[in-house]
């Protein structure tokens, strides 16, 4: 039992018009790309990102520094009897950083104006200085521009601030801070 099928003059037709349909619809949807293409400016798909690592090269806890009384370090490299800590920022993106840096005090058992603390850049430019009085967060650098693709290094400084009287009262008092740094990406 072999049946042929037949095959009318209207189904060829019908045949005929899909592929007709689907030669078009190719055609059609190749134009289009590459019309879309050949309008695309060069820089209509650029994506910006911003990024940010810190290094705390000596760790981003500072826990119970031993300090001796004395004055202001004129410098960076004054460093006796003072608790250092360094640490750096680096802009890994595409867009420039605005960043600030904070001083979050966890724990202080010391008298108030008794801890004073210094920020420098890597030039050795004081940032800024003050007093860590009570458990707050201290703004300690406000806004320093960090172009993307660059880093820049810290060094914070902390010391019992002498006061020409006996301070044997704070002796074996604790201290906790953690450093915290936040940015705002910008677009030149």
């Amino acid at each position: 039992m072999n049946k042929k099928k037949e095959i009318s003059k209207s189904d060829i037709f019908y045949l005929v018009i899909l592929i007709l349909s689907l030669m078009i619809m190719i055609s059609s949807i190749t134009i289009a790309y590459f019309s879309m293409m050949a309008s695309q400016e060069e820089d209509d798909t650029k994506l910006y990102t911003g990024s940010l690592v810190i290094n705390f090269i000596d760790g981003n806890i500072i826990n119970n520094p031993t300090l001796i009384p004395r004055y202001e370090p004129n410098s960076i490299s004054d460093i006796n009897n003072v608790y250092v800590n360094e640490f750096e920022v680096e802009s890994t993106g595409t867009l420039d950083q605005n960043i600030d840096i904070y001083m979050e005090v966890l724990a202080n058992e010391f008298a108030n104006n008794t801890i004073k603390y210094k920020l420098f850049d890597n030039n050795g430019n004081s940032i800024s200085t003050g007093y860590v009085n009570g458990t707050n967060t201290v703004k300690i650098a406000d806004t320093k521009y960090l172009e993307h693709g660059t880093k820049q290094k810290y060094t914070l400084m902390l010391w019992i601030q002498e006061n020409e009287e006996n301070q044997d009262n704070e002796k074996g008092k604790d201290l906790k801070i953690t450093l915290n740094v936040e940015a705002i990406q910008t677009m030149k």
